[in-house]
């Protein structure tokens, strides 16, 4: 179940891994500035879920809200059009239940009705991402709210103007084409324990330690190689290229799940790559 978890931080995001970098200082919170341009922009690290009675926005978060003209966000939450496609998308063309043979599919609603009082029925017609989202936040013991909604909702408060830096519907087909049936089978035959990996991440969220948070997702037992290259790398590189033709235009704050910010490919290393000079704001 860990990688239901994990699954989820990524989108809606090993201790042991190395890359050839001096360390991140720890902050959520980056100043984007240089290479031309005349106003700083600012790159926030959320988390899509935590405990409602964790939620804590700090002074220099709102302290950047405040001064930028706009905020982007992974899926433009703000946007009619989106939230109206995202219903859409909520139904699947492909059951799981098609996907897997009768034994499994025997196994999948036993393991559905013994660990989470679900049908398979429920379920069946749900994107993967939705079904994985489900289940996580089923073995969560607090009630959850995201990080980044409450940015939108400070944003809104301020009447901010808000971009998506991709669909949600690109979300749902690069996680359709890497998490299958079979594979949310697996994880509910797992014995680990979510909500003990939600437990560090919470943790390393509240420390705003980016590295262990990208170290967490980037675990070979939770995310396979290919699994980062498009749920991580290939998506960082897709918003870098966006981010590069925006921030000239206005000062924005550009807020996305943590685990994207630190790595090699990770945010912050490609806009220096790009020329930007990125600091972390401590306080």
């Amino acid at each position: 179940m860990r990688r239901l978890l994990l699954i989820i931080f990524f989108v809606i995001f090993s201790f042991g891994a190395s890359y050839a970098q001096k360390a991140l200082d720890k902050s959520i919170l980056w100043e984007i500035s240089g290479n031309g341009l005349k106003e700083s922009s600012y790159l926030l690290g959320t988390f899509h879920m935590v405990c409602s009675a964790d939620l804590y926005v700090a002074d220099k978060v709102m302290s950047a809200i405040g001064a930028v003209d706009q905020i982007a966000l992974e899926v433009n939450l703000a946007d009619r059009n989106e939230l109206m496609s995202i219903q859409e998308l909520m139904v699947s063309p492909i059951t799981l239940s098609s996907q897997l043979t009768e034994v499994e599919k025997e196994e999948f609603r036993l393991l559905l009705k013994k660990k989470y009082a679900l049908d398979l029925e429920v379920v069946d017609q749900l994107p993967p991402i939705l079904v994985m989202g489900m289940l996580a936040m089923k073995e969560i013991s607090c009630e959850v709210t995201g990080y980044d909604m409450e940015i939108l909702q400070i944003g809104l408060s301020q009447n901010k103007h808000f971009i998506g830096l991709e669909r949600f519907k690109d979300q749902i087909e690069i996680t359709n084409q890497l998490y299958t049936a079979k594979e949310i089978l697996l994880q509910l035959k797992e014995k680990d324990s979510t909500e003990t990996s939600f437990d560090s991440m919470v943790v390393a969220f509240n420390q705003e330690d980016i590295e262990a948070l990208y170290a967490m997702a980037i675990d070979p037992k939770s995310l396979s190689e290919e699994g980062k290259i498009s749920l991580l790398d290939n998506r960082n590189r897709a918003w870098i290229k966006k981010m590069l033709d925006i921030m000239p235009k206005k000062r924005t704050l550009f807020a996305v799940g943590a685990g994207h910010l630190a790595g090699e490919v990770g945010v912050i290393a490609l806009l220096k790559e790009k020329g930007f000079t990125v600091h972390a704001i401590l306080n």
